[in-house]
């Protein structure tokens, strides 16, 4: 079967489903390697994920993605069902996906396939299981180190449809090759991408708390109105840098795939380059300026809105220097002031100490001066207007 290319959405014959897919959960993919916690290598066996949904719709369709794979993967019996509790799903919930109609699908190297719509009804703040029977050893596996959710990997063989979690033995905390779920949801619903690093990505949170800032942000918007509800997608990725790879391609590098390319996105928020300044060698805000500027061109030329996040303190981190603090401070001024963004989330403002603006206040630091805690995450979302999405 031919897989689908990363970004593409199959469509009806009519086209006109695919016009009302809205991003409902996403992750930023990466390779996995092997580290003291996980040797990465999954095969002959079934891999249950759980993700929790943020816009509900009529129909779900799940994205598997080899992006980062050196050789084809085949995926087989791949289904979805409502979590219980740990890896049990709810009786009679859990229903087969297909592929162009096949209940089995190759996904080629560098390549992401979407799933054929799964009817029903799927509402917001739901936790959905994907069960993906991975029949042969994946040696390059593509996807999300540090998930925060915890994830299912079974004895040997298929178990893609037991609802039943005894086959399931062995947890991790890395999502694998799913990284994107769509709905079909009202004519005028939406999405938007929270591009950035681990301030994004929820460090500091305990496993399957769901408290990064972009799920605080949800239930605000769950809130609202059924008509005025948008999907809210993470893409942010621990250790991320803006200009260099590392940890993941550059969100630069990775901004049209991961940001761009979501279904259904209306605007993105960018909230990244903490970790430039704090583990560069730069002696300006310029070269993150210069690739913000990109960013805000490529999203305009797609009629999406782009929101600048400013950078958030971390005056007693162990890198933390009075050039880099400048930098930090020329960058913010220059997203407040230079009106490039369509608008501006002052993350900066939310967070800092009142009395000393380069450190965090204290019950918003999670105690390593750089990352928040619970309540500084929430301070995030509380201090995006939601008229501004």
């Amino acid at each position: 079967m031919t897989a689908v290319m990363a970004g593409v959405l199959p469509t009806s014959p009519a086209g006109a489903e695919s016009r009302r897919l809205v991003g409902t959960w996403s992750t930023a993919s990466d390779r996995l390697t092997p580290t003291d916690r996980l040797a990465v290598t999954i095969g002959g066996q079934t891999v249950r994920m759980v993700a929790r949904t943020s816009i509900g719709g009529s129909a779900v369709r799940v994205r598997l993605s080899n992006v980062f794979g050196t050789a084809p993967v085949t995926f087989k019996n791949v289904h979805l069902g409502l979590q219980a509790y740990g890896a049990e799903i709810v009786a009679k919930s859990n229903r087969q996906l297909t592929f162009g109609k096949r209940k089995w699908v190759t996904v080629r190297p560098g390549q992401a396939v979407w799933s054929d719509p799964l009817t029903g009804k799927f509402s917001g703040r739901q936790d959905l299981v994907v069960s993906a029977y991975v029949p042969t050893a994946v040696e390059e596996v593509t996807g999300h180190d540090r998930a925060y959710a915890t994830t299912y990997l079974s004895t040997p063989g298929d178990h893609a449809a037991n609802e039943s979690s005894e086959a399931f033995a062995t947890t991790s905390t890395q999502w694998y090759f799913l990284d994107r779920i769509a709905v079909t949801a009202g004519g005028d619903s939406g999405s938007v991408v929270a591009l950035g690093d681990s301030i994004t990505d929820g460090t500091g949170q305990g496993n399957d708390a769901n408290r990064r800032w972009t799920d605080y942000l949800y239930q605000r918007i769950g809130r609202l109105p059924a008509k005025k509800r948008m999907g809210v997608l993470n893409v942010g990725i621990a250790g991320n840098r803006v200009l260099q790879p590392g940890v993941g391609p550059s969100a630069l590098s990775r901004f049209k795939r991961d940001a761009l390319s979501q279904p259904g996105v209306r605007t993105i928020v960018v909230l990244e380059g903490i970790n430039d300044i704090s583990r560069g060698e730069y002696t300006s805000a310029k070269p993150l300026i210069d690739a913000y500027k990109k960013m805000i061109k490529l999203a305009r030329a797609k009629k999406i809105r782009i929101l600048g996040g400013t950078l958030t303190p971390f005056y007693g981190y162990s890198t933390w220097t009075e050039e880099r603090e400048e930098i930090r401070q020329e960058v913010n001024v220059w997203i407040r002031t230079s009106k490039a963004f369509d608008g501006v989330i002052d993350f900066d403002q939310a967070v800092r100490d009142p009395g000393f603006p380069a450190q965090l206040a204290a019950a918003y630091d999670h105690g390593d001066h750089i990352h928040l805690s619970d309540a500084g995450r929430r301070r995030l979302a509380y201090a995006v207007r939601l008229s501004q999405l």
